[in-house]
């Protein structure tokens, strides 16, 4: 359930394990903020430049907010990985291998660091849910990548839109900012990526299910929900290719060229693997003991002119189905929250607000909260994962038919992706329009929320146009 919490015993055994990884913090360190100069006449680089810089660092990670609130790690302290039940930990003591649940872990890196100022920056993948949930089997694992992926940073350089700066703990490590200061001037004397052209992938793309499946299985879940089982289920199909890894990082430039994103991400999960995310989507944001959840539904192509995008904007305001189906989703996040939230603070701030993207135009909604005191990260993750918006509702019996209908797992995608702070903040979107590539394969899951009156091609339809930045950045087009 998703209330359960390791006993002390069990937590006290994870924590050793931690630390036989890591040595232990340094006392009283909590992280600090330090302004970054670059003088010159160029003035600072950008964080496609600084991105450039590190990238073949290990380990290095990009949380990507288009124009602004750029943050960007290499050189983790320690990593953290779930798979099946089975934990493995590395750090600059060696690596263990061991039995642990992603939530219990989590709960134990917060109970060793926490306080630290050092920050957690990776995914949960959608079937860490099936630790919270007695659900069916998951669909088949292909790629073979962990369920959870968290790599522990004491440093990153943040972006805010106009200047650099430090943002580091001398827990472990010290961090002068000059060194910072001359990796940003080596930064800035580089070009940037150029984005390059020709399809990436080495023979075309194949969707799972095919067109005819996915709207069959669209059929089988009005069905289910004609019988009263479910009210709204997210039903997802896996667009999959070959790629050669070196592909991977002008795949994510092409991404973020087609469509900026406020939460996008690069995880380089090294030998090959990677993490490549585009989300417009908030699951969650703690700042003071506030929560905020933003959850989408709702979606229509960008129009060929002017004209054709507002009539497209009003067909998605004025649809009842849309605003329904955002509104069972909305009562999904609140009564999540609700979980451990002070009594009477949840609230939905904004409902059914117009987002629109360079590909898309969306529906949003804003749900808010005070957490209670003795509330954390791992708290809150248990009671709200995963995501309400790709799940449906009711959120549990949604998940189990998820489960029969779709072919393969979701892993990254449809989880959540971003940091978690051990100071007790943390950001993570909701893994929409998310890549994960493993042993030479892409996949990019592409889904649509399904109710009562859906109409199967239409909700191909939408799948379609969410999957289009994707395929458009790896040079192919829809399978036939």
């Amino acid at each position: 359930m998703w209330s359960d919490r390791p006993s002390g015993k069990r937590r006290e055994r994870l924590v050793r394990r931690l630390q036989a990884v890591l040595p232990p913090p340094r006392p009283g360190s909590r992280g600090s903020k330090t302004p970054l100069r670059v003088p010159g006449p160029k003035g600072p680089p950008s964080p496609d430049q600084v991105a450039e810089e590190l990238r073949e660092r290990p380990g290095f990670s990009w949380l990507d907010g288009a124009l602004t609130a750029h943050r960007l790690y290499s050189r983790p302290l320690a990593t953290l990985a779930v798979r099946g039940g089975r934990a493995t930990v590395s750090g600059p003591a060696g690596r263990a291998s061991f039995a642990a649940s992603g939530f219990d872990l989590l709960d134990a890196a917060f109970a060793v660091w926490g306080g630290t100022g050092a920050t957690l920056v990776g995914y949960l993948g959608y079937e860490l849910g099936g630790e919270l949930e007695s659900l069916p089997p998951p669909p088949e694992d292909d790629l073979g990548l962990p369920d959870l992926h968290l790599s522990l940073y004491d440093a990153a350089l943040r972006w805010d839109g106009r200047s650099w700066s430090l943002d580091a703990t001398g827990a472990w490590r010290d961090w002068p900012a000059v060194e910072a200061e001359e990796l940003l001037a080596a930064a800035r004397r580089r070009s940037g990526p150029g984005i390059s052209e020709g399809p990436l992938a080495r023979d075309g793309v194949i969707s799972r299910p095919s067109r005819g499946g996915y709207e069959a299985a669209v059929t089988r879940i009005v069905e289910r929900i004609a019988s009263g089982e479910i009210f709204q289920m997210n039903l997802c199909r896996r667009l999959e290719a070959e790629i050669d890894p070196a592909h991977l990082w002008p795949l994510y430039h092409r991404l973020r060229a087609a469509s900026p994103a406020a939460y996008g991400a690069f995880l380089d999960l090294g030998k090959g693997r990677a993490v490549l995310s585009i989300s417009p989507e908030l699951f969650l944001a703690v700042g003071g003991g506030e929560v905020e959840s933003r959850p989408i539904k709702g979606t229509r192509p960008r129009g060929a002119n002017p004209r054709e995008d507002r009539a497209l904007v009003r067909e998605l305001l004025e649809s009842g189905k849309d605003r329904a189906e955002l509104t069972m989703i909305v009562d999904v996040v609140r009564n999540d929250l609700g979980r451990v939230c002070a009594t009477g603070s949840v609230e939905v701030a904004g409902h059914a607000e117009l987002m629109s993207l360079p590909t898309l135009h969306h529906t949003v909604s804003t749900v808010r909260g005070r957490l209670r005191p003795d509330v954390g990260p791992p708290e809150l993750l248990r009671a709200a994962f995963p995501p309400a918006s790709i799940t449906g509702a009711p959120k549990i019996q949604a998940m189990v038919a998820i489960a029969a209908e779709e072919e393969r797992r979701r892993g990254p995608a449809m989880g959540a992706v971003g940091s978690i702070s051990l100071n007790g903040d943390l950001e993570l979107a909701v893994g929409i329009r998310t890549a994960a590539a493993s042993h030479g394969r892409i996949v990019y899951h592409a889904g649509c929320g399904v109710v009562a009156d859906s109409d199967p091609e239409l909700e191909f339809a939408e799948s379609a146009a969410k999957a289009r930045a994707f395929l458009t950045a790896l040079g192919a087009g829809e399978p036939g």
